[in-house]
């Protein structure tokens, strides 16, 4: 199994589908910009759920500035879709996805039948600036960790000095 990525790496390329069955990747889906990724426990994970409607309250109220948020549900494009579906009052700036691969890619396995979960805070360059991973899902997530990797980025003109 890989290991969960550290602080300071590069986050490895990740295969990614959309809701419509539509292949994408990461890169693709980053773009060059400071990006949050929750990895679901599932597309029907309530705690995970909880966790996209939090990251919505703080791009709501201006803490990931223009950051993208992904949500990545195990799988394919029907639990991408059901991860939508049931993200979409939550978390309507969120981008919903899934991968078979990613979270084995990432490190992330099955503890007693539970798919561990992560957040993943990523710069601009792809390098991972947080990073939290636990079997549960509460543990998965901490808005405190999300706002601090996301203030010691450079923003606007800093980013372009950079």
């Amino acid at each position: 199994m890989n290991a969960i990525p550290e602080t300071g790496t590069q986050l490895p390329p990740l295969d990614l589908v959309d809701e419509a069955g539509e292949p994408t990747s990461l890169a693709q889906e980053v773009g060059g910009r400071l990006a949050v990724v929750h990895l679901m426990r599932s597309s029907s994970c309530p705690v995970c759920l909880a966790h996209a409607a939090a990251l919505q309250r703080m791009l709501d109220d201006g803490t990931l500035g223009d950051a993208v948020v992904l949500l990545i549900a195990p799988g394919g494009a029907d639990e991408a879709r059901d991860a939508a579906q049931r993200a979409a009052r939550r978390a309507p700036s969120a981008r919903v996805l899934a991968s078979d691969t990613a979270h084995a890619r990432l490190g992330l396995g099955t503890v007693a039948l539970l798919q561990q979960s992560a957040t993943i805070v990523l710069d601009p360059m792809g390098v991972v600036r947080s990073v939290r991973a636990s079997t549960l899902p509460t543990g998965s997530f901490s808005a405190e960790e999300v706002r601090s990797a996301v203030a010691s980025q450079p923003t606007g003109a800093e980013a372009s000095d950079a």
